[in-house]
């Protein structure tokens, strides 16, 4: 818990930051064409973080909003396309939000709070500068007048005045810097990263943004879409095979949350940052991407290991197999029916992992009753009984013969990838099969 006080308060502190101003760069955005050719490049699903409950676990008291803030966050776009825009979402929040001020330029690899000079483009939403977003809803911006490649990293500023209903956040896939003061016409910002720590894994708050569209005609997207198995870097390794290979018109979404669950919203003491259910979530996270064609599908884990956590007992609820498979099936039928695609990964092993969160110790053990549960539903996966389109085999990560512990060097405590482990699995998709029409 040091680690997240350590964390929030110096991005309290954060908002004292003075730092030299610039001029803002205005482009006006072109019109393009027909919408169905927006497609996704980019995406993080929104959890709900609430500032002030986080704070209220430790030492801290916080009441009320912080005020004045630019947030400077460095995404990455899976996909080329001749025109940008983004999606800002309000989600969770418990009343209107408003951005004062955003731009976006081109980035650095090295440098992640910086803009390249001359490539900055302000932001407009219906013609404003400014926009104000209902509780439970999303914007998305006017066309930006930018072309981007895939992969380039593209660096979006974001000035607020009040963040008092600010509940809606990412929590992978970029990098956010949080200062005071408008600054998003400055090249070169300083601030605060908003990252979090431990042996929990690694957070990077990403404020305000939920996705990025290109313009792409011809172009789809796929959505990766499960828990923290796939919260890292796989959608980026992903998109960066897929160039390689040729496959040059297809966006990868990330749409991992860690801690999510298939059938429950998250339970416990972080169980907010879990986010809701796969069966509540998957119509916005996935079916309603723009240009979403593909789902890759990898979520169940927790469904074992939650309910069976000695700081989850009597939290988190039990499932059996054959809830899992229904609602396995329910999702691929919602997808079907919008003429979407669905692939399942196996579900991976896990021996090993006990789930030492924040230091306090092994939280659940490894059992062959509770690996039982986790093999059915993979003879069910492979079964003609599945009716997605197909399904991705994991077991080539394991070290034994019997698929229920990862290869050491895949892994970092049992469960979760290390780099080489993300490749591994990037490797195991058949992309050519999936991917090219």
């Amino acid at each position: 818990m040091r680690k997240i006080r350590r964390f929030l308060s110096v991005v309290l502190a954060s908002i004292c930051l003075v730092m030299a101003g610039a001029g803002n760069i205005a482009v006006q955005a072109e019109e393009v064409g027909d919408e169905g050719n927006w497609i996704g490049a980019w995406s993080t699903s929104p959890v709900q973080f609430n500032l002030k409950e986080i704070l209220n676990l430790g030492c801290i008291k916080y009441e009320g909003g912080l005020h004045y803030l630019m947030f400077r966050t460095r995404l990455q776009p899976t996909v080329s396309g001749e025109d940008l825009r983004v999606t800002l979402s309000n989600e969770f929040g418990t009343g209107p939000l408003t951005v004062d001020a955003m731009t976006v330029g081109r980035g650095y690899e090295k440098a992640p709070n910086t803009i390249q000079a001359k490539t900055m483009k302000k932001i407009t939403f219906q013609g404003s500068a400014s926009v104000t977003i209902a509780p439970g809803e999303t914007v998305t911006s006017d066309p930006i007048g930018m072309s981007v490649s895939a992969l380039e990293y593209l660096t979006f500023s974001s000035y607020m005045k009040n963040t008092s209903t600010m509940k809606t956040y990412g929590l992978i896939g970029g990098d956010t810097y949080i200062s005071s003061g408008n600054r998003t016409g400055n090249y070169i910002a300083a601030g605060v990263p908003m990252k979090m720590e431990g042996s929990f894994g690694e957070y990077s708050v990403i404020p305000l943004i939920s996705g990025l569209e290109v313009y792409n005609p011809g172009g789809s997207s796929a959505v990766l879409i499960g828990d923290s198995t796939l919260a890292n870097d796989i959608p980026i390794l992903l998109a960066g095979r897929l160039q390689n290979s040729g496959i040059t018109n297809k966006g990868i979404l990330q749409q991992a949350i860690k801690g999510n669950r298939l059938l429950a919203d998250g339970a416990g003491t972080f169980g907010m940052i879990y986010g809701e259910s796969m069966m509540d979530r998957y119509v916005r996270d996935a079916l309603e991407q723009p240009g979403v064609d593909t789902i890759l599908l990898k979520v169940g884990d927790n469904d074992i290991i939650h309910p069976n956590c000695a700081s989850m007992k009597g939290k988190a609820p039990a499932v059996t197999v054959q809830e899992m498979i229904d609602g396995y099936k329910t999702l691929i039928e919602e997808a079907h029916e919008r003429g979407i695609k669905v692939y399942l990964f196996t579900r991976t092993a896990w021996k090993g992992y006990t789930r030492n969160i924040l230091g306090t110790g092994d939280d659940i053990q490894w059992t062959e009753e509770l690996d039982a549960m986790r093999q059915e539903i993979n003879f069910w996966i492979r079964s003609e009984d599945n009716p997605a389109d197909g399904w991705i085999d994991l077991d080539c990560l394991c070290a034994d013969e019997a698929a229920t512990e990862l290869i050491p060097e895949y892994t970092l405590d049992g469960v979760h990838f290390t780099l080489t482990g993300q490749q591994a699995l990037v490797n195991a998709i058949p992309i050519e099969e999936i991917f090219q029409d």
